[in-house]
C-alpha cells in the first residue's frame, strides 16, 4: 500500500526550496558584481569630513603629497592665539603613527573669523624637513589633528584642541 500524500508534500518543499534557492543565489550574485566593481566600496561610501569641538569648525580641508592645508573658523566667542596646528596619521611618516606634519605659525583668530593653516613641515625635532606621505593602499586616510592655542585675554594659559580629518590624496 503506498500513500502519495507525504510525497506530493515532499515535491512542495522541494518546489518551494528549489525557487526561493534560485532567487537568493541571483541576489548573491549581484551583490558580488557590485562588490567587484567597486559600488559597495567603503571609501567610497565614507565622505571627507574634517571635525573638531563647538568651538572650532574646519569649514575646509586639502591633503595633497606634500602638505595638509586647513580652514579653521573661531565660533568660541573669544579671539584667540593658535600657537600650533599638528597632524599625525599612519600615513605620514615612516613609523606605525607616522611622524606628522606641523604648522608653528603663530596666528591670532578673531571671534568669528577664519584662518588657513598649511601643514608642511615634519614634526620632528631638529631643522625643519618636508612632511613624508606614504600610500597605505587606502582610498581616504584620518589625521587626528591637535591644536594649541591660548586666548588673547589670558596669553599664559595654553590649551589643546583635538579634530579629526578624514581625507582623500590629491
Amino acid at each position: 500500500m503506498v500513500t502519495f500524500g507525504s510525497s506530493k508534500r515532499a515535491q512542495a518543499a522541494m518546489e518551494f526550496l528549489m525557487t526561493y534557492g534560485w532567487a537568493i543565489l541571483v541576489v548573491l550574485v549581484v551583490i558580488g558584481a557590485l562588490a567587484y566593481f567597486g559600488v559597495l566600496s567603503p571609501s567610497t561610501l565614507l565622505p571627507e569630513k574634517c571635525t573638531f569641538p563647538v568651538s572650532l569648525s574646519c569649514t575646509d580641508h586639502q591633503v595633497l603629497r606634500d602638505r595638509i592645508t586647513l580652514i579653521l573658523q573661531n565660533g568660541a566667542g573669544r579671539d584667540m592665539q593658535v600657537t600650533r596646528v599638528s597632524a599625525a596619521s599612519e600615513a605620514l611618516g615612516t613609523g606605525n603613527l607616522g611622524q606628522g606634519c606641523a604648522d608653528a605659525t603663530s596666528r591670532t583668530v578673531r571671534n568669528g573669523a577664519s584662518a588657513t593653516f598649511t601643514l608642511s613641515t615634519a614634526d620632528v625635532p631638529g631643522p625643519p624637513t618636508s612632511c613624508t606621505f606614504r600610500d597605505t593602499g587606502r582610498d581616504k586616510n584620518r589625521y587626528n589633528i591637535t591644536l594649541n592655542y591660548n586666548w588673547l585675554d589670558s596669553p599664559t594659559i595654553t590649551h589643546q584642541l583635538s579634530g579629526e580629518l578624514l581625507g582623500r590624496l590629491t
